[in-house]
């Protein structure tokens, strides 16, 4: 799958950049933190695409961290290289 880049520029998905990012969001936060089931959950939402944005990847992200009740992580999120 490729991402679209805010820059319009296209890459290959990478879901070890997503994690990454999610962890570092993570981190300092007394949440506990599933990474592989954000992964999994994510990839269902995704099944099927061939072309995603950043903007659609966030959104996905945020609904994850809503429902998982991980506000301080989403907050961190929003806020982490944007």
């Amino acid at each position: 799958m490729k991402v679209i880049k805010k820059s319009g520029k296209q890459e290959e998905f990478s879901v070890k950049k997503l994690l990454n990012s999610i962890r570092a969001a993570n981190e300092g936060t007394d949440e506990p933190l599933k990474p592989t089931l954000i992964e999994a959950e994510f990839q269902q939402i995704i099944k099927g695409k061939e072309l995603i944005t950043t903007q659609q990847i966030d959104i996905i992200i945020y609904g994850l961290l809503y429902s998982k009740e991980l506000f301080k992580t989403l907050d961190k999120y929003i806020t982490y290289e944007k």
